[in-house]
């Protein structure tokens, strides 16, 4: 087994992250750095830097240690759809201009002309979020 980084972020994740990025048709080119940081060139020319983790539930204090450790993640995202966010986390990330969300919403958020403003909706339209509990 690979042994795991300081964020115990497996392999497992950060591969299927790597091949979600090369299969998505608006993701150029993307380079990985500090084993879970990703500089991302989108078609568009914008480049962006997402630090992907592997909470169950990306609460505020695991945000404000991202924020410490990789201050230049500009997005903050938690590999799998079965993991979320509390809804603290989200709060500070939007008041803070950091997209939070997790791999399902963050892949759909690239389609968007502002991906960190990005939600997903229900049937009426109104914003479905992925919060969980610690």
């Amino acid at each position: 087994m690979p042994e795991l980084n300081d964020w115990d972020v497996p392999y497992s994740v950060i591969q299927f992250f790597c091949r979600a990025l090369g299969g998505h048709d608006k993701v150029d080119s993307y380079n990985r750095i500090k084993d879970i940081l990703f500089i991302i060139t989108l078609k568009n020319g914008k480049v962006i830097k997402v630090l992907l983790v592997n909470e169950y539930a990306l609460g505020l204090a695991a945000v404000l240690r991202a924020r410490k450790e990789f201050h230049e993640a500009e997005y903050i995202v938690t590999g799998g759809n079965w993991n979320g966010y509390t809804p603290e986390a989200k709060d500070y990330g939007t008041k803070n201009s950091i997209g939070i969300f997790n791999v399902g919403e963050f892949f759909g958020a690239l389609n968007w002309t502002d991906p960190k403003k990005y939600y997903k909706k229900n049937k009426h339209g109104d914003p479905v979020y992925s919060y969980k509990s610690a």
